[in-house]
């Protein structure tokens, strides 16, 4: 006969094992996403082709058409001339955050499936986004932070829109990745204007304030996500919220980085 302790340890066991096992909601549904893929092979989003298996929307050839971001300055991921140069900007003020990742140039047609993504309900394009960013950035190598930060809509605007985008893209990006989304470790607490409808000189106080970083103890090493990077200014902000409290090491990461007002580059819209 078992010795209670031998019988707690299967108990406890029993439960570690069924804890590791997917619902059955979710087999389901993964079962059913798997027919359905191969009865209806998904279609690239750009040219109608075949998209990527398992299920991605985009082709291999409008994938590789995407204007990348390269040389980027590593601290904003700005265009720069030569690669591992730093961006004026970056020279003469060093940033709250500590490095920003951005693959691809805010430019035809990355430029209009943010567009789509952002103002015309597509939010099924999240996915896409998503997707790219985390597959550049798996080809740099293990991730150097410890969480995934989307920045915070404010809930007006967050229910205005339906969907906060950068929390969509996120989304994917920690999955694909493997790391925790901690969406809930910061909240914006101010309701300011449109940054893309703002001129560069007055992004900065625009924000100013606008966040308020929750918990105790936020993670050491921490990745903001959004999906357009222009002057910087509303990651910046959050950088400064989560350094105060207690992050070393910030990075940046978005979709696609959009060129400042001022230098005759078109901003998102």
């Amino acid at each position: 006969m078992a010795s209670p302790t031998q019988n707690g340890a299967v108990t406890q066991y029993s439960k570690a094992l069924a804890a590791c096992q997917p619902g059955i909601a979710r087999r389901v549904y993964d079962a059913s996403r798997s027919l359905l893929h191969g009865l209806f092979p998904p279609s690239c989003y750009l040219c109608l082709d075949p998209g990527q298996p398992p299920a991605f929307e985009l082709c291999p050839g409008c994938e590789g058409d995407l204007p990348r971001n390269h040389p980027a300055c590593p601290g904003c991921a700005a265009p720069v001339p030569e690669c591992g140069a730093w961006c004026a900007a970056c020279r003469q003020r060093p940033r709250a955050f500590d490095a920003a990742f951005v693959p691809y140039r805010y430019e035809f047609p990355m430029a209009e499936l943010i567009h789509r993504f952002k103002y015309r309900g597509q939010v099924a394009l999240g996915r896409i986004l998503g997707t790219l960013l985390a597959r550049r950035l798996a080809e740099r190598g293990p991730p150097r932070v410890d969480a995934v930060l989307p920045v915070p809509l404010h809930p007006a605007r967050e229910a205005r829109r339906g969907y906060n985008q950068a929390r969509e893209i996120a989304g994917f990006v920690a999955d694909a990745l493997g790391l925790p989304l901690q969406a809930a470790l910061a909240r914006r607490i101010r309701h300011t204007e449109e940054q893309a409808a703002l001129p560069a000189i007055v992004r900065a106080s625009n924000v100013r304030g606008a966040f308020e970083v929750r918990g105790a103890v936020p993670p050491l090493r921490v990745a903001i996500v959004d999906d357009v990077l222009t002057t910087g200014a509303t990651v910046e902000e959050l950088a400064r919220g989560l350094r105060a409290a207690g992050c070393r090491h910030i990075e940046v990461w978005a979709a696609a980085r959009a060129a400042g007002h001022g230098d005759g580059a078109q901003a998102p819209r």
